[in-house]
């Protein structure tokens, strides 16, 4: 199983933190990645999104383009937001039902903390991702894996910020 942790793209600033949407440079973003992953034949078997407005565009655009001829629906879940304990995290992961791509769309810093988890990776700057960055991890137990790739915005020449 291929699990793909992505940040939600780069958002408006916005006083109503859940509600604010994807600016033009965070659809690009996601544009641009949707694009090089079908390329490599990634079409995602299951889907899930924060509830947050950022991660819902976000992973509507992936989607789309990624699974346009195998659609999918996303499936909002709480796990993926920040407030979500680790431990909660981890136990709603393993009982995923088993597929070959699992698409992850959330918020730092808890998506970072979560994949360095699965590497077993301690220091909190050995990994971080940045808005509209992916991060493949190939794991067979859903507790531990490896990393497979980490894309960002700026290597696609989409740019992309550390911020929240």
């Amino acid at each position: 199983m291929k699990l793909y942790f992505l940040r939600h793209a780069a958002a408006l600033d916005g006083a109503d933190d859940a509600k604010r949407p994807l600016s033009p440079t965070g659809r690009r973003q996601a544009r641009k990645l949707a694009r090089l992953l079908r390329r490599a034949g990634v079409a995602f078997d299951l889907a899930f999104t924060s509830p947050l407005v950022r991660a819902k565009q976000t992973t509507a655009i992936l989607l789309d383009i990624t699974n346009e001829l195998q659609p999918v629906t996303a499936q909002e879940v709480s796990v993926l937001l920040n407030e979500a304990d680790p431990d909660t995290f981890s136990d709603w992961l393993v009982r995923l039902p088993e597929a070959s791509h699992v698409l992850l769309v959330g918020h730092e810093p808890s998506l970072s903390a979560r994949v360095r988890r699965m590497l077993d990776l301690d220091r909190a700057d050995s990994l971080e991702l940045s808005k509209g960055a992916v991060a493949c991890v190939k794991t067979s137990d859903k507790l531990e894996g490896s990393l497979s790739f980490l894309i960002t915005p700026k290597a696609l020449g989409v740019g992309g910020t550390r911020q929240s």
